[in-house]
C-alpha cells in the first residue's frame, strides 16, 4: 500500500498535492474532486495526434495507458465507461473516480496529456440508463466533479454534460464534439423474453437520444468554421445490426442527425464511439453528403471476445484491449485512424482525405 500511494503522489501534479483524505482512504468516499492538475489545450496549435478509447474498469490493472502514452497524443479523448460504477458492488460513484486516480499508468499520462470526457452508462451510474435514471442528477454532479474543466465551460442552465472545443489556428483548426447519449435519452424498447438482458432492444420510432436542447446546440455548433471535426457518441451511430444498444434503436433520431450534417454542410466530420467492447470501422455513404466513417473503440482493459458484425465495418472487428489514434497530416489534408492494441500494433486502419 505505502508504495501504491508513494507512486500515485510522484504523478500528481505538484501544485495539487492530495491529502490523505483523497488517495488511499479505506472507507469509500461519497464525494471526490480530482486532485490531477488538468494539462490545458493550447488552442492556438494545430493538433497531430489525437487519441481515443473507452470502457476502463478501475478495478482491474490497466496497462494499455502506457502504451497509448508512448503514442505520444496531442490529446486524448476518453468515450465513456470512463469508470465502472452501475453495479452495487462499484458503489458510490465518487469512490469509482477516486480508484481511477490510484492507477500508476492512467496517473503517468494525465500529468502529460491533455483529456476531454463524456459518459456512457457505466459511470453515468446505471447499465443503458437513460433520462428516467433517478440518480443521474447526482452521477452528473459526480463527473462535473471530477472533470472540472467541463463543470467550468458548461452555461449555469445547462442539463447533461456535453460541450466542445475547437483547437487550432483558422487553416488547421479540429472541433472536437462531445455528445451526451444518457442523460435526455428515452427509455428503450425492449425486446420481449430479453427483459433485463442488455440486448435485442426493439427499434422505435418515439423518443430521443439528444433532447431538443442538445440538438438545437449542435446544430449551431456544426455551423463553426473548422477544417476537421471529431464527433464523440459514447453509443455507435452508423453501425446498426448488433442488438445492443446503439443510434439504431432510434432510427428516426438518426437519420436527424444525418440530416443535419447535411442541411448543415459539414464537411469533414469523424464519428467517434465507444461503449461495445470491440474496435471496428464503419463507412456508409450517404446520399447527397458523401463518405462518413466511424471509428469504435473499446475497450482499455475490458475486452470481450465475442464475434461482431455489421454490414457497415471495413476490415476486420478487434476484439482485445485498444484504443484509436487519429494521425492528421495538415500538408496533404489527410486524417489516417488506427486501431492500436498492445505495444501499439495497428489491428485496423483507413486513411481519410479531405478536399
Amino acid at each position: 500500500m505505502k508504495k501504491l500511494l508513494l507512486l500515485s503522489l510522484f504523478f500528481v501534479g505538484c501544485s495539487h498535492t492530495p491529502s490523505s483524505s483523497t488517495l488511499g482512504a479505506k472507507a469509500p468516499v461519497s464525494t471526490y474532486v480530482s486532485a490531477i492538475s488538468y494539462q490545458d489545450l493550447a488552442l492556438e496549435k494545430p493538433l497531430q495526434r489525437i487519441a481515443f478509447g473507452s470502457c476502463a474498469n478501475q478495478d482491474q490493472p490497466e496497462p494499455l495507458w502506457q502504451d497509448i502514452r508512448e503514442a505520444q497524443p496531442d490529446l486524448f479523448l476518453f468515450m465513456g465507461d470512463n469508470v465502472y460504477a452501475s453495479h452495487p458492488t462499484q458503489q458510490p460513484i465518487a469512490e469509482q473516480y477516486r480508484k481511477m486516480d490510484q492507477i500508476p499508468e492512467y496517473l503517468a499520462i494525465r500529468k502529460e496529456v491533455p483529456f476531454m470526457a463524456t459518459w456512457d452508462d457505466h459511470d453515468f451510474g446505471q447499465r443503458d440508463g437513460g433520462a428516467d435514471f433517478k440518480g443521474k442528477d447526482q452521477a452528473r454532479k459526480d463527473f462535473l466533479n471530477y472533470w472540472a474543466y467541463v463543470k467550468n465551460s458548461l452555461p449555469p442552465e445547462q442539463q447533461g454534460v456535453y460541450h466542445a472545443k475547437i483547437i487550432g489556428p483558422k487553416n488547421k483548426s479540429v472541433q472536437v464534439i462531445m455528445l451526451d447519449t444518457r442523460y435526455f435519452r428515452s427509455p428503450l424498447k425492449e425486446s420481449p423474453g430479453n427483459e433485463g438482458k442488455a440486448q435485442d432492444y426493439l427499434p422505435q420510432d418515439e423518443g430521443t437520444i439528444l433532447g431538443e436542447a442538445q440538438w438545437q446546440w449542435l446544430e449551431a455548433q456544426l455551423k463553426r468554421p473548422a477544417s476537421v471535426r471529431f464527433i464523440v457518441s459514447s453509443i455507435q451511430l452508423i453501425a446498426k445490426d448488433p442488438k445492443y444498444e446503439k443510434w439504431g434503436n432510434f432510427p428516426k433520431e438518426r437519420q436527424r442527425f444525418f440530416d443535419l450534417l447535411k442541411s448543415t454542410k459539414a464537411k469533414n466530420v469523424i464519428l467517434l464511439s465507444g461503449d461495445r467492447h470491440i474496435a471496428s470501422i464503419a463507412k456508409m455513404n450517404l446520399k447527397n453528403y458523401g463518405a462518413l466513417y466511424e471509428i469504435t473503440s473499446s475497450s482499455i482493459n475490458r475486452a470481450n471476445n465475442y464475434a461482431d458484425a455489421d454490414t457497415h465495418y471495413v476490415g476486420p472487428v478487434y476484439s482485445k484491449e485498444n484504443f484509436g489514434l487519429a494521425r492528421i497530416d495538415w500538408k496533404k489534408r489527410t486524417v489516417t485512424v488506427d486501431i492500436r492494441g498492445f505495444k501499439n500494433k495497428v489491428e485496423n486502419s483507413v486513411k481519410i482525405q479531405w478536399p
